[in-house]
């Protein structure tokens, strides 16, 4: 196989339990297989509960499957020293729901960039805010002394994919980074997405209940459920002709999201 037709992201046949607290077994992940190539979008939907969020922690190595295997750039997880494993995550990042929650209330945005940037050599000042710029928090140096709480929600979550871009991944694992977020924001954060993949050939892992949203954003679709995945293609296949009855039920669902509206 060359080096173009490895994937830049693997699961083989992950799967994942937990105990509750109820002693009850529950089976979060069931054998899912999922690729993800440079440059693409993948999107993870179903509905509550239905394992997205604990597939994608697992992606990100923060979750070990209790069966099967993560590869990235064709290398598995499991092969890798403590070390290799550290510097191998520095390529994929995540960006979570609540960007809030993500962001330590008690630094400015120069400390929470500096703890990305701190492998880089030269002045954090000037990193960070070509960064920013790079997500539209414009001037960049203008936000530098600010704290969480003195943003916006929409400029809280451009930060937090700042904080992301910072690494220089090739892989974003964002986890329904536009729940709650108001009709404006959620156009204007999907189409930063979608200027920083055509400029960076980043690709992304999109985990969502909204079809809609992946459906306007996604080259490929997995529906899960249960844990499992019930149907996987382009969104074409997926989002425009189901096959699996969950998979119209989602659809049936949900709103219109006119990508032309953005």
């Amino acid at each position: 196989m060359s080096t173009d037709e490895i994937p830049l992201l693997e699961l083989r046949n992950v799967s994942k339990t937990f105990r509750s607290a109820a002693g009850e077994t529950i089976h979060a992940v069931r054998a899912v297989s999922l690729a993800v190539r440079r440059g693409e979008t993948v999107a993870l939907v179903g509905e509550s509960g239905s394992g997205k969020s604990t597939l994608g922690r697992i992606a990100l190595g923060l979750i070990r499957p209790d069966a099967g295997e993560v590869l990235l750039d064709g290398r598995s997880f499991a092969s890798l020293s403590s070390r290799a494993f550290r510097e191998a995550r520095q390529a994929m990042q995540p960006v979570f729901q609540d960007a809030t929650a993500s962001l330590n209330p008690r630094r400015t945005v120069r400390e929470l960039m500096a703890q990305a940037l701190r492998r880089h050599g030269g002045s954090v000042d000037v990193h960070a805010a070509a960064i920013l710029d790079s997500v539209g928090l414009r001037p960049g140096s203008q936000y530098l002394d600010r704290l969480p709480h003195e943003l916006s929600g929409g400029q809280r979550q451009r930060l937090a994919i700042a904080r992301a871009l910072a690494v220089e991944p090739a892989l974003i694992v964002a986890d329904e980074p536009l729940s709650g977020a108001d009709v404006s924001i959620r156009g204007q954060v999907l189409n930063l997405l979608l200027d920083l993949q055509e400029a960076r050939s980043i690709a992304y892992v999109m985990i969502t209940h909204d079809i809609s949203i992946a459906r306007a954003f996604a080259d490929r679709a997995a529906v899960m459920l249960r844990g499992e995945i019930v149907e996987s293609g382009t969104v074409d296949e997926v989002l425009v002709e189901p096959k699996h009855e969950y998979t119209r039920r989602l659809l049936a669902a949900v709103p219109e999201l006119d990508r032309r509206a953005w």
